[in-house]
């Protein structure tokens, strides 16, 4: 009871916050409607958008004030031990050599918008409720289910797809390199699929998410996670959202502040502030063609999954509560 009485709460919160953004537009929008200040895209793509412009303004200037702050800001101040710096000197030598790995971006291959998970038999009851909601937004959009046969059988990947019938579907395997429809398959350029580690069962999920939006044939990624549904059709984020359009990306902030040590951030050339949070990454949005040297090397550093999972996860979630 207590539980549900705060949701009330916090809904009733979010709907005033969102009436007090309504008037405040109104008031200065001078008979201009709400949505065209919040978005005009013209067909060549750029934005016009007087409430987008002063959003990313915001944001670069908020990003601004935290690489000015100092990195103690973390309020990480745990000393490292002689195994942990040894460990970070490797890491650091170890991204210099990832960084000479990064294939180009291979615009031949990649092409279109899509929306992408991945799933294993513990997700499989929530990629069916996503595949309903998705099917009921009537989006276009196509999707692509990424899998290993040596956690789902193909059978059972044929099963899922019959969920939401009138979806554009596939079900795409890492290992066999193949999609399938309810009608067709077709094999995939092996060379271009990423199939992900599986040998460390503690994180053997999490290289799923980046070798799912990689090998995905799409140039425009929406990942949504199996539990991660959407109300309304997604594509609207591709044309309008103005961080996307400005940056290639669009990130949702998690519920946990950032833990990680300040030589974490010095060794990826960033900075953290004191209220830093993790993203969330349920939801990414990504122009693969504009951020493909990072995302290519997050697949690189998920090959060396023993090294960074080993040491990054350590030091977040033991250290940092010491």
């Amino acid at each position: 009871m207590r539980r549900l009485n705060s949701m009330k709460i916090v809904c009733y919160l979010n709907l005033i916050s969102l009436l007090i953004t309504v008037i405040f537009i109104s008031r200065n929008s001078k008979n201009k409607s709400f949505f065209s200040l919040v978005i005009n895209v013209t067909n060549s793509g750029s934005l016009k958008s007087t409430f987008g412009d002063e959003s990313i303004s915001q944001l670069s200037a908020n990003d601004s004030y935290v690489k000015n702050k100092s990195l103690e800001q973390c309020k990480t101040t745990y000393s490292l031990s002689a195994d942990q710096k040894l460990a970070f000197r490797k890491i650091s030598y170890q991204l210099i050599t990832l960084r000479t790995q990064i294939i180009p971006y291979p615009h031949e291959y990649f092409h279109g918008r899509g929306i992408v998970l991945t799933t294993g038999l513990v997700q499989l009851k929530f990629a069916k409720v996503n595949l309903r909601m998705l099917e009921l937004t009537g989006t276009s959009l196509p999707v692509q289910i990424w899998y290993s046969y040596l956690q789902v059988s193909h059978e059972t990947m044929m099963e899922l797809l019959r969920t939401a019938p009138n979806l554009n579907a596939s079900v795409c395997c890492f290992i066999t390199a193949q999609c399938r429809t309810l009608t067709q398959i077709w094999q995939l350029n092996a060379v271009h699929i990423y199939k992900p580690p599986s040998s460390y069962l503690r994180f053997r999920f999490f290289p799923y998410k980046p070798a799912a939006i990689i090998s995905a044939t799409f140039s425009e990624v929406l990942f949504l996670d199996c539990d991660a549904y959407v109300a309304r059709d997604p594509e609207e984020l591709f044309l309008s959202d103005p961080m996307y359009l400005k940056f290639g990306a669009l990130f949702y902030p998690d519920g946990f502040k950032s833990r990680q040590h300040p030589i974490v951030w010095t060794i990826f050339n960033t900075s953290c502030a004191e209220h830093e949070y993790e993203f969330d990454s349920s939801v990414i949005l990504v122009d693969k063609r504009r951020v493909w040297n990072g995302l290519y090397l997050a697949k690189l550093m998920n090959d060396h999954y023993q090294i960074f999972y080993k040491v990054f996860y350590y030091l977040l979630l033991v250290c940092a509560e010491e």
